[in-house]
């Protein structure tokens, strides 16, 4: 990589912008030596995402699409940077196997943690609809049992409702339903006829 650090290399010291969210993107980096922040958000809002070290890279998608800059980055330490616009990219990704192997190897690992955050993102949604479902028909119609502890709706109409309301399947809003149970959020209680019945603790239980 020294040949690189010679043509592109650059510096930023501890503390400074490399870049800000919302900047115009046309070069991406690679850090050579020293840590980034990248960060997501404004002001008191700022969220930090993760930090990159050595071998990774920054601001990728500027030499794929050109969008703004989706997030911040700030040196972390006294940084060494390899600055390539699209076409200096293009030119070192057929220059340099090693390079290539680098960016490659980054997407495929960059790839894989978004399919696994949008795989979490997915879950959690279909949990928030389903529980919304649930306060809902709670509030409409839920019964307590005869310790008082619990409220109560009839997990098929439930079902019902819930398949209907959120335009699924019944099988779909019953697999999400399974997820909360096992996950200790709600309970599934039956009676002594066989009746199914979801259960929330009364009074925030």
């Amino acid at each position: 990589m020294s040949k690189l650090v010679k043509y592109y290399g650059v510096n930023f010291s501890r503390g400074d912008y490399i870049f800000r969210e919302g900047d115009p993107a046309d070069v991406m980096y690679m850090i050579h030596r020293g840590r980034v922040q990248i960060i997501k958000g404004a002001g008191t809002f700022d969220e930090e995402i993760r930090i990159l070290g050595e071998g990774e890279f920054i601001g990728e998608m500027a030499v794929i699409n050109r969008m703004p800059r989706s997030a911040s980055a700030l040196a972390l330490d006294d940084c060494v940077l390899i600055k390539m616009d699209r076409e200096s990219f293009d030119e070192t990704v057929k220059k340099s196997h090693e390079f290539a192997k680098s960016v490659i190897g980054f997407l495929s690992d960059r790839l894989r943690e978004t399919d696994e955050l949008l795989m979490v993102f997915a879950r959690e949604n279909r949990a928030m609809k389903v529980h919304g479902e649930l306060l809902a028909q709670l509030l409409g119609g839920g019964r307590r049992d005869a310790s008082g502890r619990w409220r109560l709706i009839d997990f098929a109409r439930f079902t019902d409702r819930a398949a209907r309301n959120l335009s699924w399947s019944r099988e779909h809003v019953q697999s999400v339903v399974a997820e909360l149970v096992a996950a200790d959020e709600i309970q599934m209680k039956k009676d002594r006829y066989g009746t199914e019945w979801l259960a929330l603790g009364a009074g925030g239980e």
